[in-house]
């Protein structure tokens, strides 16, 4: 399941989603919510801040949820819902439209860099895209480019999401950069 708080005038501990939270527990499943800014004029970021997945999170401990986009702009607040919460994660989705600039994938990298030394374990973190808003090439290129061990590379990019989503990894050498790797 995906949320859209902040594009929809809900709030994540809105008593009405009660009973997607005891779906998604039942049937294992996470939430993913969208969290962060809105690329919509009429969108309300009252309604999609990190924080407010805290509540949620402390309130159903046996259903995993996902903070999109990394709460971008409030990554650090981000950071404390994942750290605190055993069942909260994150994903780098749609941190920005079209490709990267180099002044922005530098920031973006500098962040998710910190967060990984605050605390947050690779284990939290997902790869996505938000595609076709933004490639899939810059991504991976941006996965690649994060000073970080290679085993934690391939969480980020795959393993993680297969675990928490109960998908099986068919063959987990497969070098998914190398499908954008020009030779």
């Amino acid at each position: 399941f995906k949320l859209y708080p902040g594009y929809e005038p809900f709030y994540p501990n809105d008593s009405k989603l009660e009973s997607v939270y005891n779906l998604a527990e039942k049937l294992n499943v996470p939430i993913m919510f969208h969290s962060g800014d809105t690329y919509s004029a009429t969108g309300k970021v009252k309604y999609s801040h990190p924080l407010l997945i805290d509540e949620v999170a402390v309130d159903y401990p046996n259903v995993k949820f996902i903070i999109c986009h990394l709460g971008n702009p409030w990554i650090r607040d981000c950071m404390e819902v994942i750290y605190k919460n055993k069942n909260v994660y994150t994903d780098i989705s749609g941190l920005v439209l079209g490709n990267f600039t180099d002044r922005f994938e530098s920031y973006m990298n500098k962040q998710l860099q910190e967060m990984l030394i605050y605390g947050v374990e690779p284990e939290k973190v997902l790869y996505g895209t938000d595609w076709p808003i933004a490639s899939m090439e810059s991504y991976i290129r941006f996965i690649e480019d994060l000073k970080i061990p290679e085993k934690d590379r391939k969480k980020i990019m795959y393993e993680n999401a297969a675990e928490l989503f109960n998908l099986p990894i068919y063959n987990s050498s497969f070098d998914l950069g190398s499908i954008f790797r020009k030779t």
